[in-house]
């Protein structure tokens, strides 16, 4: 038995570079996918940290490179961006997550603010934890 094949070019839709470009959606999701850089910047500068510690070199080698200037100002556009991601994954994660109480979903606003305030209560937890 033989197939028979076509003679015609199979169709592959044309996609340029600067698709994202014509919505600000398409945009606005560039943007936060692109706060992965920043993180996988501090996921370096941690597994420096962690050598040093290692090595027992945390305050000569890795504490003097925490005040190099530019490694202050990544840290702040980390922080920025990590700040940045999740102001926006908090306001989609109550579109995806469907909690029910009482035979009712809860609303929305409900859910962003109680992650927002477990937020707030871990990041003083963490600070409280630190200055004892």
């Amino acid at each position: 038995m033989t197939t028979t094949t076509s003679k015609r070019n199979k169709y592959v839709r044309e996609m340029k570079s600067n698709w994202w470009q014509k919505l600000d959606f398409y945009k606005f999701y560039i943007v936060r996918e692109s706060t992965a850089l920043p993180t996988m910047w501090f996921c370096i500068v941690l597994l420096y940290g962690f050598l040093c510690l290692g090595n027992g070199t945390f305050e000569t080698s890795f504490v003097s490179f925490l005040k190099n200037p530019l490694v202050i100002i990544l840290n702040v556009i980390t922080m920025a961006g990590v700040v940045f991601n999740t102001v926006t994954w908090y306001g989609l994660t109550p579109k995806a997550l469907n909690l029910i109480y009482k035979n009712e979903r809860l609303p929305q606003s409900v859910i962003r603010n109680l992650m927002w305030v477990i937020t707030i209560v871990v990041s003083v937890l963490a600070l409280v934890l630190v200055y004892i």
